[in-house]
């Protein structure tokens, strides 16, 4: 497959379609099954500081259009290619939890332990055969995700997570579906967006973004650089 440059320090990335990346204890291995892949994700982390405390959120309207994958993809280019920097991905999709899983690690403690019983944050980051990186998956099941999300612990776990490591990636819920986005996207220093052409519904894009209104909106990435950018896309990033 012909993979494209991107980047989202012009508000706009374009990317191939990344639906086969979808076995992500591959990621770790840096064995993408496509080709160019380790450059494109050195694209998108240009775009952005990379300095101690950095944090970016990544969004989408709805599930499938790629957010986990470049969130571990940007992660993995910059603990590879900047060993200096401490990298963490935090999983804050409590509805739908998938890294312990594809990872094969026990699903807790994580992110709702830690928010939970205010255990300390150390104590719920997984190891990854990067020394520099870590993963703080979303945790224990729990019946009302949105109230932790909610809280005032939140943003303390982020801080404490930004005084210790350099970067932070927060892998956020569908924004279309679970408006504790806005909230999250407000509690970092930058948003990446990311749109999958033929999967996000170009009418209720505008809503999602309405969302995370607030929050620093750094750049659109477009998941699957055969189609066409959506309309609605190109008026926001001025195309």
């Amino acid at each position: 497959m012909t993979m494209e440059r991107s980047t989202v320090a012009g508000r706009l990335g374009v990317v191939p379609d990344l639906r086969g990346m979808s076995e992500r204890s591959e990621a770790m291995k840096r064995a993408w099954p496509i080709g160019g892949a380790n450059e494109l994700f050195r694209s998108l982390y240009t775009g952005f500081d990379t300095g101690p405390g950095t944090s970016v959120a990544i969004c989408s309207t709805v599930q499938g259009e790629g957010k986990t994958t470049i969130s571990l993809g940007l992660a993995i280019a910059i603990a590879q290619d900047r060993p200096d920097r401490r990298v963490v991905v935090v999983e804050t999709d409590l509805w739908r939890a998938v890294l312990a899983r594809d990872f094969g690690l026990p699903p807790a403690p994580g992110l709702v332990d830690v928010l939970l019983d205010r255990q300390p944050v150390a104590s719920a980051l997984r190891a990854t055969t990067f020394d520099n990186l870590s993963l703080l998956v979303a945790g224990s099941d729990i019946t009302s995700p949105q109230r932790l999300l909610r809280s005032a612990r939140m943003p303390e776990v982020l801080e404490t997570l930004r005084r210790t490591h350099d970067v932070v990636i927060v892998d956020t819920p569908a924004a279309l579906a679970h408006s504790e986005v806005g909230l999250v996207a407000r509690m970092v220093e930058e948003v990446i967006f990311v749109v999958r052409t033929g999967v996000t519904p170009a009418r209720e894009l505008g809503t999602a973004l309405s969302r995370i209104q607030g929050a620093n909106l750094r750049g659109i990435v477009v998941n699957d650089a055969r189609s066409a950018v959506p309309r609605v896309v190109r008026r926001i990033v001025g195309l």
